[in-house]
């Protein structure tokens, strides 16, 4: 049996194994069913792209796709996934897994990559997979975006994390499985034989659990993109019937929740104000964000739907007397600076 047809095997194997942890995770018989077929002696040959997807829904509500080998390239007939496309040389990861969370946008998918390797290294106690396999990772995520071209949008980085499958033992202490935690970039084994697959079903499990919000907190920023950004203002519309409504009214709130939806378009991390828009009066007060975490069952919330909230303490007023300011997120947000907003 030639090399490369145990090492499509493999591959496939990984497969039907990733979904069969999806299954059973969701609880979902899988729609659009993927084929086996024999393309040689001893190697089968899996549909490849969108002929390949699994699609795992309850209640007509998507959960989780799961594609077998697209390629992201405009030159080749092999389809890709959606809206997923790289700028310079085709990129082919093996497995792709998008996970569909509704509570930050409706919809929105989160990918993640796998690629399995009929390859390993010794490290210590631990099989490794080659330090290859483990840079082509880095490149995957670095070179595959997200584009809608209908709606006219900038590209965006798509993938949160990629991961080697290879026929090793490795435990919790293992540096590919930590660094997983830190940068989203690592292993997990599979043995055939082994039926267990403990590490790979606890992460995903644990991916399925997690809020949208959860996971794109954790996701680290690219140098400058929010670090360099100074006073950075986040003026949001409070209504009459928040909890906080006459606090923010008479310069006493302590805090600010979301609704239950947040914009994906406003990053989180480095928000230094917040300011309170009361709707037909505009902005006053100045808060300052002294902390920002997601909560279920916020202060005089009944519903269990997880929101943002923003800590806060009084700063100054900014203003003598109510001001009324553009809110172009949503008309409820506005993501500016305290030299635009006073500027206005």
């Amino acid at each position: 049996m030639e090399t490369k047809d145990i090492a499509t095997l493999y591959e496939i194997w990984c497969f039907i194994q990733v979904e069969k942890v999806v299954k059973e995770l969701t609880g979902t018989e899988p729609e659009q069913q993927s084929r086996t077929e024999m393309s040689g002696l001893f190697t089968y040959s899996l549909g490849k792209g969108e002929h390949s997807k699994i699609i795992f829904k309850k209640d007509d509500v998507t959960l989780a796709e799961l594609v077998y080998n697209p390629r992201h390239s405009d030159k080749d007939d092999i389809k890709g996934i959606g809206e997923l496309e790289s700028k310079t040389v085709p990129q082919k990861p093996d497995i792709v897994l998008q996970l569909t969370k509704d509570d930050l946008q409706e919809g929105m998918k989160l990918t993640y990559l796998f690629d399995a390797k009929y390859r390993l290294e010794k490290d210590g106690a631990n099989d490794v997979p080659p330090d290859d396999a483990i840079n082509q990772m880095h490149r995957y995520r670095d070179a595959i975006y997200y584009n809608n071209k209908h709606h006219d949008e900038k590209i965006k980085k798509e993938v949160i994390g990629g991961y080697i499958l290879f026929p090793g033992r490795m435990d919790e202490a293992s540096r590919f499985r930590r660094s997983i935690d830190e940068v989203n970039i690592g292993a997990f084994p599979m043995r055939p034989g082994d039926n267990q697959h403990e590490l790979l079903s606890d992460f995903i499990k644990d991916l399925l659990n997690k809020h949208a919000v959860e996971i794109v907190e954790q996701v680290i920023p690219q140098k400058g993109t929010t670090l360099e950004v100074k006073n950075r203002v986040l003026v949001g519309v409070v209504k009459p019937d928040n909890p906080q409504y006459e606090n923010f009214k008479n310069g006493t709130a302590t805090f600010y929740y979301s609704g239950d939806t947040f914009p994906t378009t406003i990053p989180l991390d480095g928000i230094d104000y917040f300011a309170p828009y009361i709707p037909d009066k505009g902005i006053r007060d100045l808060y300052l964000v002294t902390g920002i975490h997601t909560s279920i069952k916020a202060k005089g919330v009944e519903d269990d739907k997880l929101r943002i909230t923003f800590d806060l303490k009084f700063a100054r007023q900014l203003f003598s007397d109510y001001r009324i300011v553009s809110l172009p997120i949503q008309h409820t947000f506005n993501d500016t600076t305290l030299d635009k907003l006073t500027a206005e």
